[in-house]
Formats: structure tokens, C-alpha cells, sequence
């Protein structure tokens, strides 16, 4: 099971395969995570409009908003690449 969190870590990060590494920066307590025009490696790229974080369902852990709850884009986001 993914673990849920404000964001993954400070710095970018890059996997194999990624187009261009995502942007990771200290969460604020601002947590407001939406779905981005940008996409890499074919995945959707959300994006938190506190700290600039960004996610892409194939990462090992899931943004919540401030009031700790999954955004319901990025719980659909999460089940359709596991149907």
C-alpha cells in the first residue's frame, strides 16, 4: 500500500524512464494538490499549489490536502492504474 504524505521529500527526483525529474519542495501545511497540463512518461502530473510538489501515481507515496485527506483526482488517478 502506498504511504500518504505532504510530499515526497525536498529536491527533484528522477527515475529510469522519467522524462524530467519531478519537483519536490518542504511542505508548508498548504497542501492543495490538482491535476497539472504536464505529463511525463505518459503519467498525469499533479501538482501542489502550496510548495510547487509534484506526483505522478507510479510514486511510492500519496499526497494528501492540508486537511489530511486524499484529493478524490488523485484517488481516481491511484485506482485506474491498478484496475
Amino acid at each position: 500500500m502506498p504511504r500518504a504524505g505532504r510530499g515526497g521529500g525536498i529536491g527533484p527526483r528522477y527515475r529510469v524512464g522519467m522524462g524530467r525529474p519531478l519537483h519536490t519542495s518542504a511542505c508548508r501545511q498548504e497542501c492543495r494538490w490538482s491535476r497539472t497540463a504536464d505529463a511525463i512518461a505518459g503519467e498525469p502530473v499533479f501538482a501542489c499549489s502550496g510548495c510547487g510538489s509534484e506526483w505522478v501515481a507510479s510514486e511510492d507515496w500519496t499526497p494528501i490536502d492540508q486537511s489530511g485527506i486524499v484529493p478524490e483526482t488523485v484517488q481516481r488517478e491511484r485506482s485506474r492504474g491498478r484496475d
